[in-house]
């Protein structure tokens, strides 16, 4: 197989493009995000000390109260000042709980957003970057042969036993070769004849052709499939993309 090398700088020039699009695109939208994020938590953090300070001077006007209440008898100023105590304290106390209620919900709110931007942003991103390797990978001539090859050599090293069960009981021994790219007619008679010897003069070989493939090739059995192509690979490795993401979050 022959290597394009003015192909693969084009391909690198093309991914430092790529990370640089991100980093403008992706990476400072969320950066403004979080900034938004904290400057709302500053806000409600305010809002919460201007409560606690009405609370301190209803507390305060309380007190002012008992001072007017002192000239009366001593059984009223007694009641009197341990109702205020205890309303200031339940001020107090109530306005403690709301405001530690409020920062702890703007907290979590704020986690939470966060954590879903940046697995949202990383998935984006992650999707993007495996959809622009297929489509580079689909531009990019390839020939199915050595495919091809690895998959009969996979063939020819599985067992006798779990070769049997990839055909049904009693029924035809029909396979299905699906390539990229069509083969030509010698070419599909030449892999009749390599099938056949690796499994039995029974099995009848259709050759079919999908570019969804991008490269490479699938036998397709009737309990089985064996596949090595691209698109298998660009899907394995979005898969093996999401935890990531999920970790990153």
């Amino acid at each position: 197989m022959h290597i394009d090398l003015s192909t693969l700088l084009l391909q690198a020039v093309n991914l430092l493009v790529l990370l640089a699009l991100l980093r403008w695109l992706l990476y400072r939208p969320l950066q403004s995000v979080i900034a938004a994020r904290r400057a709302l938590v500053a806000k409600e953090l305010a809002d919460a000390s201007d409560k606690v300070a009405q609370a301190q001077q209803a507390a305060s006007a309380l007190a002012s109260q008992q001072q007017t209440l002192e000239t009366e008898q001593t059984r009223l100023l007694d009641a009197a000042r341990r109702d205020a105590a205890a309303e200031r304290e339940q001020l107090l106390a109530s306005a403690r709980l709301e405001a530690k209620a409020q920062l702890d919900a703007a907290r979590a709110q704020l986690a939470s957003e966060r954590q879903q931007a940046a697995s949202r942003l990383f998935d984006e991103a992650s999707g993007l970057a495996v959809d622009l390797a297929g489509r580079l990978l689909t531009h990019t001539p390839a020939d199915d042969s050595a495919f091809i090859d690895s998959l009969l050599a996979q063939v020819a090293a599985t067992p006798e036993a779990q070769r049997a069960q990839w055909f049904a009981p009693g029924s035809a021994r029909n396979v299905e070769l699906c390539t990229a790219r069509a083969l030509a007619p010698a070419a599909q008679d030449a892999l009749r004849e390599r099938l056949r010897t690796l499994l039995d003069d029974s099995v009848a070989l259709t050759c079919t052709h999908d570019s969804a493939l991008i490269a490479g090739a699938e036998l397709r059995f009737a309990l089985g499939t064996l596949a090595l192509h691209w698109a298998r690979t660009l899907q394995e490795a979005r898969q093996a993309l999401a935890p990531v993401a999920q970790e990153a979050a």
